[in-house]
């Protein structure tokens, strides 16, 4: 029988070649496989994802002819095994996709991919200098408008952003001052404590496992940055316009000291609970949360809050590194975002009191929602509204993140 672990990446990354499954959502099938297991899942399912170009470059290089679409997902597990899997012996790597390619397509078919493993196992070093060779956006597997878009906008760090999204990323723990410390967690968790933020290269799982405790949540440095530029302070009213999965509204309410009041608004009323079970867990009781469309004013709100956190729907493109199959999109379907995007900025600026702060804030790079937005808001709205501090993190800088924040002040 075929190997548990490699059936399962198997079967997940053909959810993602024939429905577009996203891959956040398709690995929670793993659940079933032993920790081991699904550590190897995991693994090779996202970096698969992660090196499609590269792995097609070479499964096109030593076929005769293009395998059918099923045929090639799993070829392409056999490959990244044999190139990107440096503890799994070339052996393994090929009996065992050969093995599942057996039950899964039969043994005609099966002899097809033990021939081409068996050639890029003899000519590995010709591989290896194909894909050396080859230009960055294959070798990280950036669709090309994309990677065209990265060139325009970034020329010069382009290359390094595409090469910063590959690879493990660190684990980023935003601490619960309520129940500890940074430096509390990290004696019990290992990692670096920085403020209220720890950072985590190792043991991942195992730290992962302790979130029901409530003593942390997962939140990205750029997103940490966002909240820390609000400056929340004990006793405000905060509004969140875009709140789920709550990230923004939980940072806010703890450097709130939880006293105060935050409204926690999202147009997905099914994802409310995600908020109000996170809030229980980090024992925050000051969040109320609201179905609610960004674009669509709440006439009670207008000028009642110190604080407005403006997170809105993006295109993910930051988020390359946690989720590989986004830098296969296309930058066309990004333009219908453009206007919602400043039709709930202006929205969200309208609940601001005189002197109040509102962050906007997105998990992209693209200028176009970033940038172009401020700038479109500011040039209407200047003579009302302070631009104090804008800034974009990118990968070659923050492992594995692109996110943009804006600090907005109502003079």
């Amino acid at each position: 029988m075929a190997d548990a672990a490699r059936n399962a990446a198997f079967c997940s990354l053909l959810r993602i070649e024939k429905d577009g499954a996203f891959s956040n959502l398709v690995t929670n099938g793993f659940a079933s496989l032993s920790e081991l297991d699904r550590a190897f899942a995991t693994a090779l399912f996202l970096g698969v994802i992660e090196r499609t170009r590269a792995l097609d470059l070479l499964i096109d290089r030593y076929t005769e002819r293009p395998p059918e679409a099923e045929l090639r997902v799993l070829l392409r597990c056999g490959v990244y095994q044999l190139f990107y899997m440096d503890k799994v012996p070339p052996s393994a790597a090929c009996n065992e996709t050969v093995k599942l390619a057996r039950e899964r397509f039969g043994e005609k078919k099966a002899g097809f991919v033990n021939a081409v493993l068996r050639a890029l196992c003899r000519n590995k070093e010709e591989a290896r200098a194909l894909t050396d060779s080859a230009p960055i956006e294959v070798r990280c597997s950036f669709a090309p408008p994309l990677a065209a878009l990265l060139r325009a906008q970034y020329p010069d760090r382009a290359d390094a952003i595409m090469e910063a999204f590959c690879g493990s990323n660190p684990l980023r723990l935003r601490v619960n001052p309520l129940k500890t410390t940074a430096e509390e967690l990290r004696s019990r968790f290992g990692g670096t404590a920085d403020g209220t933020m720890l950072v985590a290269e190792e043991n991942q799982p195992a730290i992962l496992r302790h979130a029901d405790e409530g003593f942390f949540f997962v939140q990205g440095y750029g997103s940490q940055k966002a909240v820390e530029m609000l400056d929340a302070k004990p006793g405000m009213t905060v509004i969140d316009v875009c709140a789920c999965p709550g990230g923004k509204s939980f940072g806010a309410a703890l450097d709130m000291q939880n006293e105060g009041v935050i409204y926690s608004a999202d147009i997905h009323e099914n994802k409310l609970p995600l908020i109000e079970k996170g809030a229980r867990r980090l024992g925050i009781s000051i969040i109320r949360t609201r179905k609610q469309d960004g674009r669509t004013p709440v006439p009670e709100w207008i000028g009642t809050a110190d604080r407005v956190i403006c997170d809105v729907p993006c295109s993910g493109l930051g988020v390359i590194g946690s989720k590989p199959e986004v830098r296969y999109k296309d930058p066309a379907e990004f333009s219908g975002l453009y206007p919602t995007q400043r039709k709930i900025l202006e929205t969200a600026a309208s609940y601001l009191k005189r002197g109040g702060v509102l962050v906007y804030s997105t998990c992209t790079w693209n200028k176009e929602e970033n940038e172009a937005v401020i700038d479109a808001f500011m040039e209407t709205h200047g003579k009302e509204y302070t631009l104090a501090e804008e800034r974009t993190f990118l990968p070659d800088e923050i492992a594995g993140e692109g996110f943009f924040a804006a600090r907005l002040e109502r003079k």
